[in-house]
């Protein structure tokens, strides 16, 4: 008696979907054919890509003097490549 209503024959069914009709709906542009023909289906794009604005790396200045515009390595990584470079002439 439980299971009556699920084997009743279903007499609405669901709208299809209205594909293509504009990017408003949620279903243009693309219409629902997945991402085949999107940028993430394009092979490489730079990490630091961020879709045609500028860079976050280029908004900030460049220091001034030697070196200050190098990526900083922390005192616990230096020791540690200090230590491998040194353990391989041995």
């Amino acid at each position: 008696m439980i299971n009556f209503l699920s084997q009743l024959p279903k007499l609405v069914d669901k709208r299809k979907k209205r594909l293509g009709r504009g990017l408003g709906s949620g279903k243009g542009a693309k219409s629902g054919r997945g991402t085949t023909r999107h940028q993430k289906a394009r092979e490489d794009i730079p990490l630091h890509f961020e879709g045609g604005q500028g860079r976050l790396v280029k908004r900030f200045p460049l220091l001034r003097g030697k070196g200050r515009n190098k990526p900083k390595i922390s005192k616990k990584l230096k020791k540690k490549l200090f230590y491998e470079k040194n353990s391989r002439k041995s």
